[in-house]
């Protein structure tokens, strides 16, 4: 499972480097939708929460997420972290994770996938004699990824649904998580134009 990880990570690289594009970069580089002024090149917050499964737990987990996504000229990159358990206990996994990946954005739509590194600490059920020791700390690198698919409700605001896993030499974590979507997008009102807040669409 490993190997297969890194044959996808150098995979997914591949795709980034062919998706550059030759055109100038302009950081300046702005839209107008709906009689506003959006930049092209922008960053965005994604946070939400959802359901997720851990091989080494028996049940369904909740799960926590905030996550920065932001780019540097055409590249686009993510921060973030989240939180996962069964009730939110002292046996939570905590992780952070950062990653490189590609975006496609429209007017309704905000589709992005990321992968990268992660660390992810947590408390991991030891059986005893008598109960369950959750003492023993677990440390652990390993690799992230996630698909975000959004539906804008205005150009630099959305819903929508995000499908992340997490993998390291002690647990793997899947699930899916219903996301906010807040763009830093927005430049103001184009000069000359007039917005009836009635008609507006943005």
């Amino acid at each position: 499972m490993r190997n297969g990880l890194i044959i996808a990570l150098l995979f997914f690289c591949s795709l980034i480097s062919q998706a550059q594009q030759i055109v100038p970069y302009d950081p300046k580089e702005e839209i107008v939708y709906d009689g506003k002024r959006y930049r092209v090149h922008n960053n965005w917050l994604s946070a939400g929460m959802g359901w997720a499964v851990n091989t080494h737990r028996e049940l369904d987990q909740k799960t926590v997420a905030v996550d920065y996504n932001f780019h540097i000229r055409r590249q686009y990159f993510q921060a973030g972290a989240f939180m996962s358990g069964n009730n939110f206990t002292p046996g939570n996994n905590y992780n952070f994770h950062v990653g490189f990946g590609l975006r496609k954005e429209t007017a309704r739509y905000n589709l992005a996938a990321f992968v990268g590194p992660s660390a992810s600490y947590f408390y991991r059920p030891l059986p005893d004699t008598l109960n369950y020791d959750i003492s023993r700390l677990y440390n652990r690198v390993g690799a992230y990824a996630s698909v975000q698919a959004v539906y804008k409700i205005k150009y630099d605001v959305g819903i929508g649904l995000e499908v992340f896993g997490d993998y390291n030499q002690t647990q793997s974590i899947f699930g899916t998580r219903i996301i906010l979507y807040f763009s830093g997008a927005y430049r103001g009102i184009k000069k000359g134009h007039y917005i009836d807040s009635k008609k507006s669409k943005g």
